[in-house]
């Protein structure tokens, strides 16, 4: 497996908008669609190769630009996490109809590269994190020397914890960490230096 991996810091708040190319095959998805441009036009090429939109959480900075995404390439599938269909629907901004639904242990496959979902409740009830060989997107589970807030509406603290702690601080160290805002880090480096858990 070999993945290329952008990011588009632009959207609201500084939100993370990952475009990820399976280099043996050219397709192409993009995590977290919350900011959408003319370079990520130039970037994905064509609509033949843009496969999916993936949806770490439902917090409306990481879906904003999903609509538009939708209207340009009209072959794209659109996963959300199962259980943040109450986030997303709890917001007054626009947001497509998801064609996949996701929950723990789902594999999403593009090209030779695997997604597998993993539930990363805390942030939101509904949150995932998506692991794919040695690269995890986190969403706003876990970020480089901080994590996600649990003051909005089905956070929760001790749930983050249980999280963090149970299901990415069990991974591998040198899996590199994509956060929904800021910049990358290591399981490892989280596991010694992140003062939040």
């Amino acid at each position: 497996m070999s993945l290329d991996i952008k990011c588009y810091p632009n959207g609201m708040y500084g939100e993370n908008t990952y475009l990820v190319t399976d280099e043996a095959t050219g397709f192409k998805a993009i995590i977290d669609p919350g900011y959408y441009d003319l370079e990520i036009r130039m970037d994905i090429q064509s609509n033949a190769y843009l496969k999916y939109l993936i949806l770490t959480h439902g917090h409306h900075d990481h879906f904003l630009a999903a609509q538009q995404y939708k209207d340009e390439y009209s072959a794209v599938r659109f996963a959300v996490p199962e259980k943040d269909i109450p986030v997303i629907e709890g917001q007054n901004y626009k947001c497509p109809k998801p064609n996949i639904l996701l929950k723990e242990g789902d594999i999403i496959t593009l090209g030779e590269t695997e997604f597998k979902v993993i539930e990363t409740p805390g942030h939101t009830a509904g949150g995932i994190c998506l692991l794919a060989g040695n690269v995890i997107f986190t969403g706003d589970t876990l970020f480089r020397l901080s994590v996600g807030r649990t003051d909005l509406p089905t956070g929760d603290w001790f749930t983050l914890l249980h999280s963090i702690n149970d299901k990415l601080y069990t991974l591998d160290e040198d899996i590199i960490v994509y956060p929904g805002h800021g910049a990358p880090t290591t399981i490892g480096y989280e596991k010694r230096a992140n003062p939040f858990v």
